[in-house]
């Protein structure tokens, strides 16, 4: 079982803080009404105003360009919905006939809807870690293994947990094995610390 958790710690140290940048953020499959405003030659445009917008996948490819309709007051509402996670790149364009405006920024659209600029940020991950790590580490000093067989199930809620919102909201090819590691550390855990106490109750019987 020590081999093990000093295995699981290297792993652990592996984790790196990663910085994200300040954008609009909104979750992933959800129902989002845009809001903008603009002025025109300093001053608010007309209701007849258009205003255009274009936004971008991640990969740079376009996913809407359209015109949307005005509310009013320089404001205007696009809804729509972000199919998949990442930074999309938004274009805006406003224009009254004689005077435009534009503008441009970015969305990061993340499976919770909140913005992470570090693992450390994630306290679900972090809980599931170090309670983990906790309770491997002390069945394995003291010999316990039901502590061990415990912490292994922490470890296979984190990397299920990896799988579904990866790290900093961010999920890929990487954090996805990077979760299929921690299921497996779990799972190993499991049979270990499964074996361990299977075979300490047989030595128990056989002395009784």
């Amino acid at each position: 079982m020590k081999k093990q958790v000093i295995f699981l710690l290297s792993i652990l140290f592996l984790f790196s803080i990663v910085s994200a940048l300040e954008t609009e953020t909104y979750k992933v499959n959800q129902n989002v009404d845009l809001k903008f405003t603009c002025t025109l030659n300093n001053a608010i445009p007309s209701a007849a105003a258009t205003y255009n917008i274009t936004l971008n996948y991640p990969n740079g490819s376009e996913f809407i360009n359209n015109l949307t309709t005005p509310l009013g007051n320089g404001a205007f509402s696009f809804n729509t919905i972000f199919p998949i996670t990442g930074l999309y790149k938004v274009q805006m364009f406003c224009w009254d006939g004689t005077y435009s405006f534009s503008d441009e920024g970015y969305y990061d659209i993340t499976p919770t809807g909140i913005v992470q600029t570090s693992i450390l940020n994630n306290s679900l991950f972090i809980f599931l870690g170090i309670l983990g790590l906790i309770l491997v580490v002390f069945g394995a000093v003291k010999g316990i293994p039901w502590f061990g067989f415990i912490g292994s199930i922490m470890f296979i809620l984190l990397g299920i947990y990896t799988m579904i919102y990866g790290f900093n909201n961010t999920t890929d090819l990487y954090t996805q094995g990077v979760a299929i590691t921690l299921i497996g550390v779990g799972f190993i855990f499991m049979f270990t610390s499964a074996y361990e106490w299977i075979y300490d109750t047989e030595d128990n019987n056989d002395n009784d």
